[in-house]
Formats: structure tokens, C-alpha cells, sequence
């Protein structure tokens, strides 16, 4: 990584970095997309959901120490093909973040609509620097709690990628991610090292918010395609997020239009 590229980024410690991942037919998560973005399809036409859950410490900005301000974050997020470079890459669905600076500041620097929501994680390493238990429970969006424990200290396979190593740069491994910010799609850039996983098993997940967005069905939900989790890294992101494309007035229109309907029905199926 370049001197100049260091001097422009944020870098978080990221621990404890759980990866619930839902292998669905693209056509649940292509309401969510902008026009500019297309689906990473695998083995078809299904894509993955994922949901992200990690503790995190600010760590610097643009090479000057910082206080280090902890907080919990939650993900949802699918897979795109970045136009830029052909691979596949992240796109942010929705972000929820734990401490009530850290979301100020995320919406200050980055522009990203991240919601302020309250949740604890407690991970549990055995003798052997495993994971006996890992645990995560809060509120977003309705109740919410994953249960899970480390059954293998590395992936070895997982269909349907044709090997390990896809499986990786697909799920965990990728340096674009994309967000909407209002009308506008930005393109983030971040650099961390190569993260190895660990495979997990669940015991309990409940998430309804996957459920009302219509993205993963109730009865799925007790049910992921894979989970894996990285104890920790060291995470830059390169700011500014740089404006990809602009939806036009009309788009833009029926997105926030849907949106406020998708919204307004999430909170009427709370009630």
C-alpha cells in the first residue's frame, strides 16, 4: 500500500468478525440494487446475502493516532460485479452500528445511511483459542440473536465455488464495496491482508429483519448456507468514497418511493 494511499484512509482493528451467509435466487435481492450495479451470481442465478457481525476499534486517521473509539457493527450485504474491475464486490444493503459516535462520524466522512442500533456481542475461546461459543443479541428492526461455535479451524471446501480460494475472494475477501447515498452510488475502496476463516456451526439465529425485507424467508433463517468467522484484522478504507453514478430523478423517485412503502410495512408487521 502506498504512502499516499495510507495518508488517505481510516483504519479500523476489526475483531471477532462473524459471516452468516444465505445462498438465494438473485431476483430477491435485485429490488435492493441501483440501475449501475448487477448481481454476482454463482452456480445459476442465486446470489449470496450475508450478514456481518464484528467489534471494532478506530485505530487512526490518515497515519495520526487517534483515541480508540470501540463499537459493535451489522451488516447486510450481497454480492455485485464491480463494472470498474470485472470482479465481484460488496454491496451495503443496510448498516447498523452500536455506538452513537461512531455512526455520526460514519455518516459524516462516508455518507452512508447507517442506523444507530443497540447490540452486544460475547465471544467465548476455549483452551485451544477456539471459539466454544459465540453469541450476539440485540434489537434491530425487531429481536435479534445468532448462537454459533467454532467446528473447524480452516475452510476446505464449499460449494458451489470450485474452490477454496473463490469461496474466500467471494465472501470475505473483497477490496470494493458500494453504498447508496441518497441518489448517488459510491465506490469505497479498503485494504486489509488475506483473512483466513474459520468454519462455525449455528444453534440459534433469529432475524427478522431479513424476513420483512423480503430477502430471506422466515422459516430459511435457522438455516445458512455456510458460517465462518475471522478472529481479527487490521481494515483501511480509502476516503473519499468516490461517486460511481447519479440515479436519474425518476429512479431515484420510485426507489425512495418503494423504500418509504418497504419501511412503513416493516413497521406495521412490527406492530
Amino acid at each position: 500500500m502506498s504512502f499516499l494511499r495510507k495518508f488517505l484512509s481510516v483504519e479500523m482493528l476489526l475483531r471477532d468478525m462473524l459471516y452468516v451467509s444465505y445462498f438465494i435466487p438473485s431476483a430477491r435481492i435485485s429490488p435492493f440494487l441501483p440501475p449501475a450495479l448487477k448481481p454476482a451470481t454463482v452456480g445459476g442465478n442465486n446470489v449470496f446475502v450475508t450478514l456481518v457481525i464484528f467489534r471494532g476499534k478506530t485505530s487512526g486517521v490518515a497515519t495520526i493516532p487517534t483515541p480508540r473509539i470501540p463499537f459493535n457493527q451489522v451488516n447486510i450485504r450481497t454480492y455485485v460485479i464491480d463494472p470498474v474491475s470485472g470482479k465481484p464486490s460488496v454491496y451495503f444493503v443496510h448498516c447498523g452500528i452500536s455506538g452513537g459516535l461512531i455512526t455520526f462520524l460514519y455518516r459524516i466522512l462516508s455518507g452512508m445511511p447507517v442506523q444507530h442500533t443497540s447490540f452486544r456481542i460475547d465471544p467465548v475461546k476455549g483452551n485451544e483459542a477456539d471459539y466454544s461459543h459465540y453469541k450476539v443479541s440485540g434489537k434491530w428492526n425487531g429481536k435479534f440473536i445468532v448462537e454459533a461455535k467454532e467446528v473447524s479451524p480452516a475452510l476446505i471446501t464449499l460449494s458451489p465455488f470450485l474452490n477454496v480460494r473463490e469461496a474466500i475472494d467471494y465472501l470475505i475477501d473483497p477490496l470494493v464495496g458500494f453504498y447508496t447515498d441518497g441518489g448517488i452510488l459510491r465506490r469505497l475502496e479498503v485494504y486489509h491482508d488475506p483473512l483466513v476463516p474459520r468454519v462455525f456451526t449455528p444453534s440459534k439465529i433469529l432475524f427478522p429483519y431479513l424476513s420483512k425485507l423480503d430477502i430471506v424467508p422466515e422459516e430459511e433463517i435457522t438455516q445458512p448456507h455456510n458460517v465462518l468467522l475471522v478472529p481479527f484484522t487490521s481494515f483501511f478504507i480509502y476516503l473519499p468514497a468516490r461517486a460511481y453514478a447519479q440515479w436519474s430523478v425518476a429512479e431515484n423517485s420510485r426507489k425512495h418511493l418503494s423504500g418509504f412503502f418497504l419501511e412503513f410495512a416493516i413497521k406495521l408487521r412490527g406492530n
